[in-house]
């Protein structure tokens, strides 16, 4: 019996089509097969996974041995049959504790046995198991659900969420020379600080992909100058009265500090040919000087490490995360619609 495989393919947009004769209708043929060596295809392949998910199977193993060590018991993965995997998973999983000797949140318990489900179904082991649903692992299983049970009984499936700053360390923070606008270091710290304070930015990567045209400077009928913002992120997790409101940056007339005159200097002081709107300050700069930024955009992974690094030079008590500083610009749009609607009931 003969097996006829139909090998034509739709060519994507923008590829020439093929002629009846294999000949392409490109003037100069190309190869359609790249050069790639083995070592080439190891790295594709061990780069499969985002970095955040290869630390979190790293983790979970590395959780996992060090509880087979304190257990004296080994395990060769390669050859390990499921139904001493079970016997092994269904005690790890009722009786591993963090390094305190408590419980793990739900969320890291989860990640316990995705990771493990990952080492030991993919490369290099590739048994193609399945730790979540093979019926093999059931027993396993129920232990790991009740103790799920266990876990939301005691409280601790309540996310942990980042803390808003205090007001204390705001006005430390607020204060401190980590934020100073007179040189290029703080005045991008404070224009950071400010932007993140007022329009409550999702993530880092939404950071990055702000420039100079992202705001909009404005006048109100008094004539107050504004910042409202021209590029907006994804609302998909965004309450429906939010998505009407429009955040707005209002100046502080008088204050040597205030928001908009910040953001104004600092759009004076970035190349007009700047693809990002936060840069990498010049090594040598003068006041005087008319720009005290390069072209450079700061990557991605220096943007998410903005407020710890601030707070460590400001001496906060606590060294808070971004996700911390995105919380505080909630709370106070919150404290802010409250106060306007007891204006309006008194008026």
């Amino acid at each position: 019996m003969n097996t006829m495989f139909d090998l034509k393919c739709e060519s994507s947009s923008g590829e020439e089509e093929e002629t009846e004769g294999g000949e392409s209708s490109l003037t100069a043929q190309v190869s359609r097969c790249a050069n790639v060596s083995s070592a080439d295809l190891d790295e594709l392949e061990h780069n499969r996974n985002e970095s955040s998910t290869v630390k979190q199977t790293v983790w979970a193993v590395n959780c996992f041995k060090a509880w087979l060590r304190e257990k004296q018991l080994t395990i060769d993965f390669k050859t390990v049959e499921k139904s001493e995997l079970n016997s092994v998973l269904r005690e790890f999983y009722g009786s591993i504790r963090t390094s305190k000797g408590e419980l793990y949140g739900i969320s890291s318990y989860v990640g316990l046995r995705a990771g493990l489900n990952r080492f030991i179904s993919e490369p290099p082991l590739n048994r193609v198991w399945n730790l979540m649903q093979d019926t093999e692992f059931r027993a396993a299983n129920n232990v790991f659900k009740g103790v799920v049970k266990q876990i939301r009984r005691s409280g601790r499936d309540i996310t942990a969420h980042y803390p808003p700053i205090s007001p204390e360390d705001q006005h430390l923070l607020k204060h401190s020379p980590a934020l100073d606008p007179g040189n290029p270091r703080g005045l991008l710290n404070k224009v950071w600080y400010d932007i993140q304070l007022h329009f409550g930015l999702r993530g880092k990567e939404g950071n990055r992909h702000l420039q100079a045209d992202s705001f909009a400077l404005n006048r109100d009928q008094n004539g107050f100058k504004y910042f409202t913002m021209t590029l907006h992120e994804d609302a998909k997790n965004m309450p429906e009265k939010d998505k009407k409101t429009r955040r707005a940056m209002y100046e502080e007339p008088g204050n040597p500090l205030c928001p908009v005159a910040s953001l104004e200097k600092y759009l004076s002081k970035i190349p007009t040919s700047a693809k990002a709107l936060y840069l990498q300050p010049k090594r040598t700069y003068v006041i005087t000087d008319e720009m005290w930024y390069t072209p450079l955009p700061l990557g991605v992974n220096y943007l998410s490490q903005m407020l710890p690094k601030i707070c460590k030079e400001a001496g906060t008590r606590t060294i808070y995360t971004n996700h911390s500083l995105r919380l505080t610009a909630i709370q106070r749009l919150t404290e802010s619609r409250e106060i306007m609607a007891v204006c309006v009931r008194y008026v």
